[in-house]
């Protein structure tokens, strides 16, 4: 890996996003000063794409789309760079879901081949990727879009890319919470269940306890609607 000593200060920076609240701010001018050096760094644009994402996801309602918007293009010159970059190809199929989610849909579903695209060149590289991402990102779209013949949504096929996804990730809170999503759509209360006493039972990870606990929130809502 080139600059891998610089790849390790900002792995660190943003794994610890929420020790500091200009933790993301340093990765990104440290990203920068690299690629004002090498332009042609395309892991560099991959962990941009990351640190948007993160900032999409804390930000308030109105600035989430232009965070998430920002994220795709570093994505894109990531992957325009190199094809199977690792964290350009995740972090761009993370990004496009999210703006798509933003804009609703079904105004999204050019969107979905592209996403499917990415996803599986992770898996082709590694599919352990951020707990199993890939398989987590491929699973969210056949959970939440529509069937055919409109697109390529499939519960089960869903189920089967979130339990893959736990083999790799089976600590990682949003593997379960998206599973148990999954199943509460599919009527099984019991197994949805299971996933989201999991979420309210687990210890808080390590720095990312703010995180966790959102996630915790989220759970006992679904929880409620279980009756």
């Amino acid at each position: 890996m080139k600059h891998k000593a610089v790849f390790s200060k900002v792995r660190k920076l943003i794994n610890e996003r929420e020790l500091a609240d200009d933790n993301l701010d340093q990765a990104e001018d440290t990203l920068a000063a690299l690629l004002e050096k090498d332009r042609q760094c395309d892991w560099a644009y991959g962990l941009l794409a990351e640190i948007y994402y993160w900032r999409g996801e804390t930000a308030p309602a109105r600035d989430k789309l232009a965070l998430f918007k920002q994220g795709v293009e570093y994505g894109e010159e990531a992957t325009a760079i190199n094809p199977n970059a690792l964290e350009g190809n995740f972090w761009l199929a993370v990004n496009y879901g999210m703006y798509g989610n933003e804009k609703g849909i079904l105004k999204s579903l050019s969107l979905i081949k592209p996403i499917q695209r990415c996803a599986e060149r992770v898996i082709e590289i590694d599919e352990s990727y951020f707990y199993g991402g890939p398989w987590r990102v491929l699973g969210r779209i056949y959970d939440k879009v529509p069937g055919w013949p409109v697109s390529i949504g499939d519960k089960r096929k869903a189920i089967e890319c979130f339990e893959a996804a736990l083999e790799f990730g089976p600590k990682f809170y949003l593997n379960h919470m998206y599973i148990a999503e999954c199943y509460l759509s599919l009527g099984d209360k019991k197994k949805a269940k299971h996933h989201i006493q999991w979420i309210l039972d687990a210890p808080l990870s390590k720095h990312h306890e703010r995180e966790d606990e959102g996630y915790k929130r989220e759970a006992s809502a679904l929880l409620k609607k279980l009756g």
